[in-house]
Parts: C-alpha cells; sequence; structure tokens
C-alpha cells in the first residue's frame, strides 16, 4: 500500500512539472509568435533597430530550461521590450498594432520566464562587493578614532577643498546603478592599493598624534616600553574584530602577532603596533566585504554578523560598531525588533548624513557642485557650497523627520541659504520653526550662533529652515541647485532639464537616437532672423524618431523655463520676449507655470516618482542595478509605502527588510 502511494506522488508530481514544462513552452511560443510578426522586420541580424537583435534574443532565451535564471543582460533587453509593448510604442505608428490578447500573453510571458524563475521570487547572484573610497575613509576613521579629512570649514572667506586622502585617491566610476558603489562596477576597476597604502599610513600617523585615539586602540594614553603576548593578542583581536567586521580567525591573529614580533625587534612599541595595524588595514578581507556562500541557486540568509555588516553601510557608509557586531554575534539581529532598534539607532547617528551625502547627491548629481575637478586651484566657492548644502540639508531633514516623499516634487518648506537669497527673491520665503523630527539633528554643530561666533571673521552660515511662499519655489525641481545643473553657464536647456526630469524624478531615462542633426540646421531652417528657443526645438525635432521622446521631454523642459541658468526667476529672455511655462502633459493635462507643472506632476506621474525613489534606494542599498527579477520586491515596498502616506522612513525599513538585502543567491 505505502509503495502505491509513493508511486501516485510520484505520477502527480511528474505530471506537475511537465505540466508547467508544457505551459512554459506554450507561452514561450505565444510571445515568439508576437516578436515574429510585429518586431523581427526591423530587430534583426548585424543592422537592428536600435542594436537590438530579437532574434538573437530569442535563440539565447529558447535556449535555456523553464527554471533556469536568466542572465542580467538577456533580462535587462526584455525588460525594454516589455516597457515599449506594454506602454503602446512599438511596433511604430503605421505598422500592424498588437491585438490586447497577444500583448497580455506577451506580458504574461515575461513576468513567468524574466522576473520568476520556475514559478518562484528571486534575487538573482550576489556580488562581490568592495569598499568605496567614501566606505574607505570612514571606515578608517571610525576604527582608528581619527579624522583624515578636513574638519568643517566655519569661514566664507576661505573656498572649500578636498583634504590631502580625497585628491589621492582616483575617481570612481558609477556603475548602471548609478552610484560608485556598484558591484560590478567596482569590479572593472583596479583596486587603487598604493593609494590606500598613503591614506592608511596618514591615518596611523594621525593617530600617533592623538592620546584618545591611542586609549581606544590599546587601553593606553601613553604606551608602556614593552607589552607581553597576551595584551598584543588582545589588541590584536579587538581590532581584528573590528576591522574584518566579526569575520576575523585564529589566522589573522596569529599573523598579526607575528608582525608586531618582526617589527618590535628593531623598533619601539608604538611604531610596531603601528605596523601591526597597517597590516591589517591592507588586508584583503579588509576591502572586501566577504560572505559565507552555500552555492545554492535559491536565496538564502546571511548571517547575522554579515546583515550587520550591509546594514552599516547602507545607513552609515561606514564599518560596523561595537554595538551592532555584538548584537549580531547573539544570533538577534534579524529578529524584527531588534533589527528596527538598531535601524533607529544608527539614523540617530551623525553618519546617517551618508544617506543625503552619498546617496542623494550621486542619486540627483547635486554633489557636482562642490567637485573641484573643473575649478581652479582656489576650490569650490561659496555659492557653490550654499546650493550644495541646500540639497544636502533637505534631504537630511526628509530622513530626519521622515516626511513625505512627495516633497521632492513639491514642498511648502524649503532650506534657504543666505548666499542664494537675491537668486531667489527674499520675499519668497519666512522663517520656519523646525519640524517635530524623528531623529537628532546630526547638523547642529556647523551652526554658530551667539558667543560661538566671536573670533571668527567672513563665517559661512548654512542654510535655513523657511516656509515657501508665492507659487515659485518648495522642493527639489525649481530649487538653485537642479536648475544650475541642468543649465549651460549662460542659458537654459530645456531638453536637458526635460532629460533630467524624466530620468532622475520619473525613472524613465532616454537613450538619445542615432543620426541626430545639429541644432544649427534647424536654426538655418528657420525663415525669421531671430527664432525664439520654443520655434528652435520645434524645428528641431521634426523627425518622428525625435518626437517619441520629445513629447515626454519638451512639456517639462519648458515649464521651467522661468529660472534662468542660475535659478533666478525671469519673465522675459534678454530680447525682451516673454517666458511661457506652459505645456501639455501626456494624457491632455495642462499647466501654464512651474507651481502647475509641479502638481501635474504628482497627479500624472506620481506612482513613477515613488516607485523611481524606491528603486534608487534599493540599487543603492543592494550595490547594484535592479533587474527584472526585483519588481515582486519593489511592488511590495511601493503598496507599503502608499499605505503609510509616503513617508520616507518606510522605504528604508522595507528594503532592510527585503529579501534582497537579508538573502543572497549564489549562482542561477
Amino acid at each position: 500500500m505505502k509503495r502505491f502511494w509513493v508511486l501516485v506522488i510520484l505520477f502527480v508530481g511528474w505530471l506537475h512539472l511537465h505540466g508547467s514544462m508544457a505551459l512554459a513552452i506554450d507561452s514561450d511560443h505565444a510571445a515568439h509568435a508576437l516578436i515574429s510578426q510585429h518586431c523581427l522586420d526591423c530587430h534583426q541580424g548585424d543592422d537592428a533597430e536600435s542594436g537590438i537583435d530579437l532574434e538573437g534574443l530569442l535563440k539565447s532565451t529558447a535556449s535555456l530550461p523553464p527554471a533556469a535564471l536568466v542572465s542580467d543582460d538577456v533580462s535587462a533587453t526584455w525588460a525594454k521590450v516589455e516597457k515599449v509593448i506594454k506602454q503602446g510604442r512599438m511596433p511604430p505608428s503605421g505598422e500592424d498594432p498588437i491585438n490586447q490578447n497577444a500583448r497580455q500573453n506577451f506580458l504574461n510571458w515575461f513576468h513567468e520566464r524574466i522576473v520568476l524563475k520556475n514559478g518562484e521570487t528571486q534575487i538573482g547572484p550576489t556580488p562581490l562587493r568592495r569598499l568605496t573610497h567614501y566606505e574607505f575613509l570612514n571606515s578608517l576613521e571610525d576604527l582608528l578614532g581619527v579624522t583624515v579629512r578636513p574638519d568643517y570649514n566655519f569661514l566664507s572667506s576661505v573656498n572649500v577643498e578636498r583634504g590631502f586622502v580625497e585628491k589621492l585617491l582616483p575617481v570612481e566610476v558609477p556603475g548602471k546603478s548609478g552610484f560608485v558603489n556598484d558591484a560590478n562596477a567596482m569590479a572593472e576597476q583596479p583596486l587603487p592599493l598604493l593609494e590606500y597604502m598613503k591614506c592608511v599610513d596618514f591615518a596611523l600617523s594621525k593617530m600617533n598624534t592623538s592620546e584618545s585615539a591611542l586609549e581606544k586602540q590599546f587601553g593606553f594614553r601613553k604606551l608602556p616600553d614593552e607589552l607581553n603576548e597576551p595584551q598584543i593578542r588582545f589588541i590584536a583581536e579587538e581590532f581584528l574584530h573590528r576591522a574584518l567586521r566579526g569575520k576575523n580567525t585564529d589566522q589573522h591573529t596569529a599573523r598579526a602577532v607575528a608582525t608586531f614580533q618582526s617589527e618590535s625587534r628593531n623598533n619601539a612599541t608604538l611604531p610596531a603596533l603601528k605596523s601591526m595595524l597597517r597590516t591589517i588595514l591592507l588586508s584583503p578581507e579588509f576591502f572586501y566585504r566577504l560572505e559565507t556562500t552555500q552555492s545554492q541557486a535559491s536565496p538564502y540568509q546571511v548571517s547575522d554578523v554579515e546583515l550587520a555588516t550591509r546594514l552599516s553601510f547602507f545607513l552609515h557608509g561606514s564599518t560596523p560598531d561595537q554595538e551592532l557586531l555584538a548584537i549580531a554575534e547573539t544570533g538577534t539581529l534579524k529578529q524584527p525588533d531588534v533589527l528596527e532598534k538598531q535601524v533607529t539607532r544608527l539614523l540617530n547617528q551623525p553618519r546617517r548624513i551618508s544617506l543625503s551625502e552619498r546617496f542623494a547627491a550621486q542619486w540627483l548629481g547635486f554633489e557636482d557642485l562642490i567637485s573641484d575637478t573643473d575649478l581652479d586651484e582656489r576650490g569650490v566657492p561659496t555659492i557653490n557650497r550654499a546650493q550644495y548644502d541646500e540639497m544636502l540639508y533637505f534631504f537630511d531633514e526628509l530622513f530626519r523627520s521622515d516626511l513625505s516623499l512627495l516633497n521632492i516634487v513639491e514642498s511648502d518648506w524649503a532650506y534657504v541659504s543666505k548666499y542664494n537669497q537675491n537668486t531667489y527673491g527674499k520675499d519668497q520665503f519666512k522663517p520656519r520653526q523646525a519640524f517635530d523630527s524623528r531623529y537628532t539633528d546630526v547638523l547642529a554643530s556647523r551652526r554658530r550662533t551667539g558667543s560661538q561666533r566671536k573670533g571668527i571673521e567672513n563665517i559661512y552660515d548654512p542654510p535655513t529652515l523657511y516656509t515657501v511662499l508665492g507659487d515659485r519655489y518648495g522642493g527639489i525641481i525649481t530649487s538653485a541647485a537642479v536648475m544650475r545643473t541642468t543649465s549651460a553657464p549662460e542659458r537654459t536647456s530645456p531638453v536637458r532639464r526635460g532629460v533630467w526630469l524624466l530620468d532622475k524624478m520619473i525613472g524613465e531615462k532616454l537613450e538619445a537616437p542615432k543620426n541626430v542633426p545639429p541644432i544649427t540646421n534647424a536654426i538655418r531652417s528657420l525663415p525669421t532672423p531671430n527664432p525664439g528657443k520654443l520655434d528652435i526645438i520645434k524645428a528641431h525635432t521634426e523627425m518622428e524618431s525625435c518626437q517619441i521622446c520629445h513629447k515626454d521631454i519638451d512639456p517639462i523642459g519648458f515649464g521651467l523655463e522661468n529660472f534662468g541658468p542660475s535659478g533666478r526667476w525671469r519673465t522675459t529672455y534678454r530680447d525682451k520676449s516673454a517666458v511661457l511655462s506652459e505645456g501639455v502633459l501626456p494624457g491632455g493635462t495642462t499647466f501654464s507655470s512651474p507651481k502647475q507643472l509641479k502638481q501635474q506632476l504628482l497627479e500624472t506621474y506620481r506612482e513613477n516618482i515613488v516607485r523611481n525613489f524606491i528603486q534608487r534606494l534599493l540599487a543603492y542599498a543592494i550595490g547594484r542595478s535592479l533587474q527584472p527579477h526585483d519588481r515582486v520586491t519593489v511592488d511590495q515596498i511601493y503598496q507599503r509605502v502608499i499605505d503609510a502616506d509616503f513617508r520616507s522612513g518606510v522605504v528604508i525599513r522595507e528594503i532592510v527588510r527585503s529579501q534582497q538585502f537579508l538573502c543572497r543567491q549564489d549562482n542561477g
């Protein structure tokens, strides 16, 4: 009898497996039929339109079994195809349209074949992550108890400059995620070991002159002439534990102690200790965030110690502190109440600024304002610093007070610098009381008031919280920082601004079509000698391939024309012609001012804007570009953010609770 039921179970399993395979094959046929009928005329072979060879894509996908994990490159290309089919942008006008059933069958196939794997959610292979320069320097400072970068500059008479270690390190190139912590991009860039050695030596020399730092590392404000082996072993184990983020072993300790013993034969105690620490800080286990692998094709949870590392670098851009590591080593960090307590604690500390300083600054590009690569040797001028700070303070307030994400587009508050008041107009704001914040004001120490200002000439005043008056400002879209970074030095660029908004805010990244004629051709084609900007753009975009994108770009870009290249409000151009910030968004909604534009953006693109923020922060947190298989998690987070009135803190917590953050996956 038992044998009979075993056979029944095996037979049912066989039917289920082969039934699933049959469904997958049928679904493949339906998808392939749609592509063959509507797309292959233009998208096959070496001369495929836009470089997308769908014939090759079909073959590469069909060759994989239904349970296989589709590669990132293949799934990303399929995602482009799915997007234009879903939006009805392909086939182009004039071609036979796809009927609704065929379109839905394709979308179902995409979800089952590309988003899921064998009907199950997945996170894809977890890449090896390396410390960015920012994370490396933060970790050095936190481990050694020193500051290796210049202290905050309170003078407005001295331009901001990068410090020695920042100038020493090479430029990092962002990856497909848009961030320099992209694991795949970092894997293609060499580890600047020589430069890192110089940074470590510089940090150790600073520690050498700081009694508090020496006491933190060794337990002595003044080192004795000799240390016995148990003392050396204790110092080595304690430092290794913090530097290697709880992944230290007896072998690491033995090598560290051997380094000290070798150096102490010819050197005093402190130089020998510094040599030991130097060896630890130059080990691969410090630069790389190593995690234990299980060679599993399905997601599995990382250890609590590994989760502590992920959490600290996400929220602090630095190595875990002793409390976080200690809790992780009890094996309780994954417990929801414990994890929540640690998230709250980390967000209450100064390193929280990394979310604004790195995530927001790289996402929106306002870090370019204080990059001195294109400036003269005097460094970054005060006006750049002021515009950068307005954005920095805005985003820290968003996180600090757990405000709605929709404030990014439109808000009744803003941080305004006195150095920008002439640009904005002094009648556009009034002082405002502070929010009832959830977390500590980590930027309070940058403001000098009362007796603190004595003896400081030309003091730099950070931006102040104001209530927005009128209808010009609010949110970051119309800030001086964004208006300036999306303009040419002497003129505005509606196209650049429109592309920036679609990409950074709405999440619609556009690629310029090939063979775009120069704009001078459009100017020469117009009958009038001094055509207006709108006439030039219209002439420039007469090509059908241009119109596909410009119907979305131009209304948004021209809706911001009231703001000049520096962000100053204007109602006429230099030739005295009127500025008209008006247009029609997709769907037919109209606007006649920047204020109305922002309101309509929140009506037309609200879901896109919120999803875009979630996707950007998730990509930053996990160190890679998002793939179609991440959609399930994004959908879940989006729904919970809606339920919580779009609060920024919900995004952070849902990312930390997500499968992508808690788990890893080793292969397909």
